[in-house]
């Protein structure tokens, strides 16, 4: 409660707050452009491909049409939501170290010896894609498994957003060495069941992408006081 208090009160600072619309304005303006586009292409291609075929008749009827419509609207929702707050964790990523910066200036103090390679970084983030993609072409042929291909791909988002969060941050907050020796075993649960409360707070339209800023200060002060064992100065 202690690591919830100083984050909400650090989120709800005006330096913060501010930089939490940047995502969620970015996120909705270029997503929705994006479905809206997707989404004109998607049926003109299959106004074409049915076009003088057997298949016009079958797409002539009107419950086809309509359930046509109603699947690519609900995909559609699916797929913003989700890659909207991906793309936010992306805009987020970029002021992942002043966030970092500021928490640790007012409550820490630590001084990291040797900070994290970018070349590090890097390759974590290509293994964790490699892994993520395997995951969605087995969540993909699991898709003729009515209702539970739906929780599959849950899990593979959940896995992705948890590897990518985890480190982002904790690139900015370990030294090279600390950050090595917590990657060597799995994240401890308590960590796992924060990400998974956020993914599961991102799942909500707006919210998620609005929440960012708070998840990093979050994870943040989790680092240094559960990682770290330091202690929040200043703490009223």
């Amino acid at each position: 409660m202690s690591i919830f208090y100083l984050s909400l009160q650090d989120f709800l600072s005006k330096p913060f707050l501010k930089f939490s619309f940047l995502p969620l304005f970015f996120s909705v303006i270029l997503l929705s452009l994006c479905v809206y586009f997707t989404y004109d292409a998607f049926f003109s291609y299959l106004d074409s491909f049915t076009s003088n075929s057997w298949f016009a008749w079958f797409f002539s009827f009107s419950i086809v049409q309509f359930s046509l419509a109603f699947l690519s609207a609900i995909g559609g929702f699916f797929i913003i939501i989700f890659a909207s707050v991906f793309m936010s964790m992306l805009i987020i990523s970029f002021l992942t170290p002043y966030i970092v910066k500021k928490i640790n200036a007012k409550y820490y103090n630590y001084s990291i010896d040797t900070e994290v390679k970018f070349s590090v970084v890097l390759f974590k983030i290509f293994k964790i894609l490699i892994i993520g993609s395997i995951l969605f072409i087995l969540a993909t042929i699991l898709l003729i498994i009515p209702f539970v291909s739906i929780f599959i791909y849950y899990g593979v988002f959940y896995y992705l957003f948890h590897k990518f969060l985890i480190l982002d941050v904790s690139s900015c907050v370990l030294d090279e060495e600390k950050f090595q020796t917590f990657f060597e075993n799995s994240s401890p649960l308590y960590f796992k069941i924060t990400t998974f409360v956020f993914f599961m707070l991102s799942s909500i339209p707006l919210l998620g992408l609005f929440l960012q800023v708070f998840y990093v200060i979050f994870l943040s002060h989790m680092f240094y006081q559960k990682t770290l064992s330091l202690q929040a100065k200043n703490y009223a």
